[in-house]
C-alpha cells in the first residue's frame, strides 16, 4: 500500500520554497510560520523528497480531489490525536472497507511539547522533538492532505481547507474528526506578550536557546557584578508541567555552559513564578514536596502566592508589590483550544473546547467525531472535563478510530471510559517526580517512566524501527 500525499503544489511546495511553512505542533493551525531557518534542512528535504516520489511534475492534485472509495473519513490535525487515529485506522481497515482516510495538516512534522526544554538549553539537536509525517505514513493508505481547515458545514457534510485569505477549497466526508488541538495562552497581563516568550514549538525552543547565548555575551563583557547578575536573571512564568519542566532545566543545564563560556554560575539567577501558593498543584503534596527540594538544590527560587501584575523589558512586578529581575523570561501559564473550532457551527463550552458525547462525538452531529484538546470530553465518573494532556488525546483517539471501524461494518459506536494510570515531570534530565498505578516515584525512577511512554507513543505510530531510532537519539543526547 502507498501513502498518497496530495496537495496544491502551487500553494504547499511554492510557499514552503519563498514562506517555509511551521514545523509547529500539529494542531497549532492559528501559529504563524517561522522563518526558513528554523525548520530542519535535512528534515525538510526528506519531506519534499517523500512527496515528490509521489507526484508527477506535470499535475497539480489538490486535497479535493475524488477518491476512488465511495467513503472518506477527514482528520482534521497532526498531533498526538490525529496522528494516532490516522495510524490505527490505517491498520484496521482492509480494501473491503472502501474508506479512504485523508489527514489535513498544515505541517509536515508533529512536535513533543515535553521535549522542548531540552531543546532550547541543550544537549539535544531540534529533530529530535520532531516526527515527520511521510515517513509515518510511507506504508499506510492515508492521503496526507498539507492545508488548514478553514471552516467546517456540517449541514452540508463538507470542510473548506485553504489559508485565511483564500482562495479555500471544499472537501467532502463520510467522517470527520478533529483534532486541531490548542494553542499557547497568553492573558493580557500589561507587558507580557511583548517581553514573555512561549514554549509551544520548536520555533520557540530555539528563540529561548538564542536569547540564553546573547546574555551570555552580554555578561561576558560587563565588569560590574551587580550588572552582570541582572543580565544573568532568568524567569519562568507558570509553576504548572510545562514550567516546571523548563526551570528545572534551566537549573541543572546552566551552569555548565556557563563555566564552558567562561562564566561564573554564582551570577545566574533563575527563579519561576506561580500565583497559587505552590507549584504542580495536579501532583499530590508529598510529590510537590521532592519537586520543590530538587528545585532549591538546583539553586532555583519560587516565587509563590502572587500573580504576575505588569511586566517590563527586564522586570517583572507582581500584584502583593515585589519586582522581580528577569533579563529572560518565559511565560508557561496554560493553553486554549484551537479558537478556529468555535466558528464551525458546533456547541462549545466557555473555554472554546468542542463538547463531545460520551462516544467522543459532537453534539447534535452523529458524523462528527472531536478529540483531544479542543474537545470538552467529560469524565462520567466525575463529571468534570479532562484537562489538556497527550495521553487522553491519544487514547481518545485509539477509541474513536476504533468506533469508525465499527461503524464502517455496522456497529454502534461504544462509549469512551478515560483512566489515568499516570503522570510524570521532569525537573532537569535527571530526575523527575510523578505516579503511576498510584505508585509514587521521584529520582531517576520517574525519569525512566516517563521515557517509557514515549517509547509506548513511537511503538504505537511508528512500529519497532521508529523506536529503536528515537531511543538511540534520545540516548545519545548530542546537538
Amino acid at each position: 500500500m502507498n501513502n498518497n500525499l496530495s496537495f496544491p503544489i502551487s500553494d504547499t511546495l511554492g510557499r514552503s520554497l519563498s514562506r517555509p511553512h511551521a514545523c509547529d505542533y500539529g494542531f497549532l493551525f492559528a501559529n504563524p510560520p517561522p522563518s526558513a531557518h528554523e525548520v530542519p534542512l535535512f528534515g525538510y528535504l526528506q519531506c519534499i523528497r517523500e512527496r515528490s516520489t509521489h507526484v508527477e511534475s506535470s499535475a497539480k492534485p489538490t486535497c479535493t480531489t475524488p477518491g476512488a472509495k465511495s467513503r472518506r473519513v477527514v482528520i482534521a490535525g497532526g498531533g498526538y490525536a490525529g496522528t494516532t487515529l490516522a495510524v490505527r485506522l490505517g491498520k484496521a481497515l482492509r480494501d473491503a472497507d472502501d474508506v479512504e482516510i485523508m489527514l489535513i495538516e498544515p505541517n509536515p512534522c508533529q512536535q513533543a511539547l515535553s521535549e522542548l526544554d531540552l531543546v532550547a538549553v541543550g544537549p539535544p539537536r531540534p529533530e529530535f522533538c520532531e516526527l515527520w509525517l511521510p515517513t509515518l505514513f510511507k506504508d499506510l493508505p492515508v492521503t496526507v492532505c498539507y492545508n488548514r481547515v478553514h471552516e467546517v458545514k456540517p449541514a452540508e457534510h463538507v470542510l473548506t481547507i485553504g489559508p485565511r485569505s483564500g482562495p479555500h477549497e471544499p472537501v467532502s466526508y463520510w467522517r470527520l474528526v478533529l483534532a486541531t488541538g490548542a494553542i499557547a495562552f497568553v492573558p493580557p497581563v500589561p507587558g507580557l506578550a511583548e517581553h514573555a516568550g512561549t514554549m509551544w514549538s520548536v520555533a520557540d525552543a530555539q528563540e529561548l536557546q538564542q536569547r540564553i547565548e546573547k546574555q551570555f555575551r552580554s555578561a561576558a563583557t560587563i565588569a560590574d557584578r551587580e550588572a552582570r547578575v541582572r543580565a544573568l536573571s532568568f524567569a519562568v512564568i507558570g509553576g504548572g508541567a510545562t514550567g516546571i519542566e523548563i526551570v528545572g532545566t534551566l537549573g541543572q543545564m546552566l551552569p555548565k555552559r556557563m563555566r564552558e563560556a567562561g562564566l561564573d554560575p554564582a551570577d545566574l539567577r533563575i527563579r519561576v513564578i506561580e500565583g497559587r501558593p505552590d507549584v504542580l498543584y495536579d501532583l499530590e503534596p508529598s510529590l510537590r514536596l521532592r519537586a520543590r527540594k530538587r528545585l532549591e538544590h538546583l539553586g532555583v527560587e519560587l516565587v509563590t502566592g502572587s500573580m504576575v501584575a505588569s511586566v517590563e523589558e527586564s522586570a517583572i512586578h507582581l500584584a502583593d508589590g515585589r519586582t522581580i529581575d528577569a533579563s529572560v523570561m518565559v511565560f508557561c501559564g496554560g493553553a486554549k483550544a484551537d479558537p478556529d473550532a468555535i466558528s464551525w457551527s458546533m456547541e462549545a463550552d466557555p473555554s472554546g473546547r468542542l463538547v463531545v458525547d460520551e462516544t467522543c462525538r459532537a453534539v447534535g452531529h452523529e458524523d462528527i467525531y472531536a478529540v483531544g484538546d479542543v474537545a470538552a470530553f467529560r469524565d462520567p465518573k466525575d463529571k468534570r472535563t479532562l484537562p489538556m494532556l497527550a495521553q487522553f488525546a491519544i487514547r481518545e483517539a485509539e477509541h474513536t478510530a476504533d468506533n469508525i471501524v465499527r461503524e464502517v461494518r455496522g456497529a454502534t459506536p461504544t462509549p469512551f471510559v478515560p483512566n489515568m494510570h499516570g503522570e510524570f515531570v521532569s525537573i532537569g534530565p535527571s530526575y523527575g517526580v510523578g505516579w503511576a498505578f498510584k505508585v509514587h516515584l521521584a529520582g531517576l525512577p520517574a525519569i525512566v517512566m516517563k521515557r517509557l511512554t514515549y517509547l509506548m507513543y513511537w511503538f504505537s505510530v511508528g512500529g519497532i524501527k521508529l523506536t529503536w531510532k528515537r531511543t538511540r537519539e534520545m540516548l545519545s543526547m548530542q546537538r
